[in-house]
């Protein structure tokens, strides 16, 4: 399945622009909840200069790590009760958030009993450099730097293709490669593009107006809407496709910030955003006063709908999906929108006459009926100006995308920029990531891993149905439910079987008149109207709905299959030279870790054909949540800053995932006498060795739905015998936890 085509620059300024106002996540006490299935892996990285003096973020210099001293913890926990029921006393170690370089620069060399994660990687730490445009380095953006380094061979050097497939993705790659480093071009064109795409949008004047503008094919095809719709999986029908009506984008991301910003943190306390956004603005024709009057107004719309969208804690919540589940009828939507044009725009889309809508924030459908009125049309217009200004800043002439680099080093904390080649790179596998991802696993992703990964999948997999079998909290009517759910888990191992059919997808390159907003018009028009094909179809299970080369692995519920992308398997997270031990650290948790998504907090809502529906008895599900309870608790303890805890909730779904992928290790490594546990755990903590700026690490601890990199050792790897006894791990170090307060979900 593809997904509607979308730009990634405002999602890439969305990651890290809330740095800029608040310094610090702030913590949370909240003891239940959980994330989404999502991803094991991320990388990050942002571009250009930047100094100290001019990042537009909050003063961090009183942001410190938690007290150093490393003691006993959950002396107090009661014994032999039901995990999670008594939470007194279970308070995890407090380690050195050693992500941070900075800090471990300062830090004394400590012992494995104390500090597992600083102990396996501080000399690597201290001597590795976090590559310029970048604002964090671990093993997944080496990997990434090496797939970039790839992916600009295939398209600096191109193979004489002969099948016709290839040979048209290679054109296709070229044309747009070729046109994104044309910077003589792109500089004599200037904004003259996106002032065409955006005309009909700055006349708007009425209500009148700006319906037959949300109207328009172009609009849903190339600018920013008032709404999202997407062709995807049906929750309540996994066999057929549904369409999802979801909220706007905010341009500060999380709903969250905006109950405590005002119209002078935006235009005073973000510089480099107010300077990019008001940079194109002037350069669309617009006054310095006027650009300033149309950013204050955008401010006014987003602040008055941020209230009735969900923030990313909400949407990380145990009751996401189910609050998120709001099937609808055509005719019901529009009766919920009111003056809203939502069929107007649905009809533009091309997507009325499906039998299945789901609509994800109810309350947010209703906010839009009361604002869609002649008295704020001015608020809504300048939106849809300001959004779709910042997606194409990036597309547009040199000084504007640098000025847009500066933002996001200024927030992430990067230094140095990445070099036009690794841009153009990125530009092309945001635009085509099909084609070039065809090309790529052509070229770098061989049968014999697909192969070798596949046979090491199905070893973890028989593993997880042995101890599923044996899972003595659950009755036997769910212990055969969750078994049946893995077995039917569908595999997407390194590269698809099938590719879909983009024959028909081409545009003009500079050499036919087009450039790069043209080719969004005609890329765009291509994948509207392959979402419309979809609509009322049956699910093709067989496409990937994920790019090949992406270093990367996710488990997808609504279709219970797992994805490892060909990406990941290659540099040191997967190569022949590797021991068992190695192998299981590397890719064998990847693995383990997303065949566990399909049994945490929200995976355990889908069955095994991607339905939800609950197939839990009551008095299991209840079990299942006191384990979770227990785990959100514990993470909910940890500060990384001084002051400043985890949001368990949040990461719970990760963390979760983390944990039994660890437990599922150690079954089968129980089954070898030989096995190196001492070369297993230190492979383990290398794997999430990072380096990272104080910024980027603020950004992930409030919003992403991952531990932070060095949490994902400690307090894996402390939960289980095998650590304790290879390490000799005992009462009073900074690694141990008593027995009664270790966790287990399953």
């Amino acid at each position: 399945m593809k997904k509607i085509y979308k730009k990634s620059t405002a999602l890439l300024l969305a990651l890290f622009v809330t740095l800029s106002f608040f310094g610090c996540a702030k913590g949370n006490d909240s003891g239940a909840g959980s994330t989404s299935s999502g991803t094991q892996t991320t990388a990050s990285g942002s571009t250009q200069e930047n100094t100290a003096e001019n990042t537009g973020t909050a003063d961090t210099s009183e942001v410190l790590p938690p007290d150093a001293g490393i003691g006993e913890t959950g002396q107090d926990a009661g014994q032999g009760e039901e995990p999670g029921e008594n939470l007194e006393g279970i308070v995890p170690a407090s380690w050195m958030d050693s992500d941070i370089q900075a800090w471990v620069k300062k830090s004394d060399p400590v012992d494995a009993v104390d500090d597992f994660h600083l102990h396996v990687n501080r000399d690597w730490m201290i001597n590795t450099t976090i590559p310029e445009g970048y604002s964090s380095f671990d093993p997944i953006t080496e990997r990434w730097i090496d797939v970039d380094s790839q992916l600009a061979d295939i398209l600096k050097n191109p193979d004489k293709e002969t099948d016709p497939e290839l040979i048209h993705d290679q054109e296709l790659v070229q044309k747009y490669y070729k046109m994104w480093m044309d910077w003589d071009a792109r500089d004599a064109l200037g904004v003259d593009a996106l002032r065409e795409l955006l005309d009909p949008l700055m006349k708007v004047e009425t209500l009148d107006d700006l319906t037959a503008y949300l109207s328009m094919p172009r609009t849903v095809i190339s600018a920013t809407e008032l709404l999202q719709c997407d062709v995807s999986m049906d929750w309540n029908n996994a066999d057929y496709y549904a369409v999802y009506i979801m909220p706007v984008d905010l341009i500060f991301g999380d709903s969250m910030y905006y109950g405590f910003m005002s119209e002078s943190d935006v235009l005073n306390g973000q510089p480099y955003y107010f300077e990019l956004i008001h940079h194109i603005l002037v350069e669309l024709g617009y006054s310095e006063e006027e650009a300033t009057e149309v950013l204050k107004s955008c401010f006014a719309f987003e602040k008055d709908i941020s209230q009735y969208i969900m923030t990313t804690e909400e949407e990380a919540a145990r009751d996401a999906v189910e609050k998120e589940n709001n099937p609808r009828t055509l005719e019901e939507l529009e009766a919920e929108a009111g003056d809203f044009p939502i069929r107007k725009i649905l009809e533009a889309y091309g997507v009325e006459k499906s039998n299945s809508f789901i609509l994800t924030q109810p309350d947010w459908l209703e906010a839009m009926d009361v604002l869609y009125d002649e008295d704020y049309v001015g608020h809504l217009r300048d939106y849809l100006i300001c959004y779709t200004v910042q997606d194409y800043a990036t597309l547009l002439d040199r000084e504007t995308f640098d000025i847009f680099y500066k933002v996001i080093n200024g927030i992430s904390g990067a230094v140095g920029t990445k070099s036009d080649e690794t841009f153009a790179v990125d530009a092309v596998d945001s635009f085509m990531p099909a084609q070039l991802g065809r090309l790529y696993a052509d070229k770098y992703v061989t049968d014999e891993t697909k192969t070798e990964v596949t046979e090491i999948t199905k070893e973890i997999m028989d593993e997880y149905r042995l101890m599923l079998a044996e899972e003595t909290f659950l009755s036997k009517e769910t212990r055969q439910e969750a078994i049946n759910k893995l077995d039917h888990l569908e595999l997407h191992i390194a590269k698809p079987d099938k590719w879909e059919d983009d024959s028909g997808l081409d545009f003009k390159g500079s050499d036919e008149g087009g450039n790069l907003i043209s080719a969004q018009d005609e890329v765009g028009a291509f994948w509207v109207k392959s979402m419309n094909e979809m609509v009322n179809q049956k699910v093709d299970r067989e496409l990937w709905t994920s790019r090949v080369h992406q270093v990367n692995a996710f488990y997808d519920p609504t279709q219970n299959v797992i994805t490892l992308c060909g990406g990941i398997l290659g540099g040191s997270l997967y190569h022949s030279g590797m021991s068992r031990e190695e192998l299981f650290a590397n890719v064998g948790d990847t693995i383990a870790h997303e065949i566990s998504h399909a049994f945490d907090t929200t995976g355990c809502q889908f069955d095994e054909k991607g339905n939800l529906r609950n197939w839990w008895t009551k008095e299991d599900q209840e079990a299942f949540a006191r384990r979770a309870d227990k785990l959100a608790a514990y993470y909910d303890e940890i500060q990384p800053f001084l002051d400043v805890n985890c949001i368990g909730s949040q990461i719970e779904g990760e963390a979760i995932a983390d944990l039994v992928a660890m437990k599922i290790l150690l079954r089968i490594a129980s089954k070898d006498k030989d096995f190196d546990y001492d070369q297993f755990f230190r492979a383990f903590a290398q794997t999430w060795r990072t380096i990272t700026t104080l910024q980027s690490e603020d950004f992930a601890l409030s919003q992403d739905t991952h531990p932070l990199p060095y949490l994902r050792v400690n307090c894996v790897v402390q939960q289980f015998d095998e650590f304790y006894d290879t390490y000799g791990v005992k009462k009073g170090d900074g690694m141990y936890l008593a027995p009664e307060a270790r966790l287990e979900v399953w």
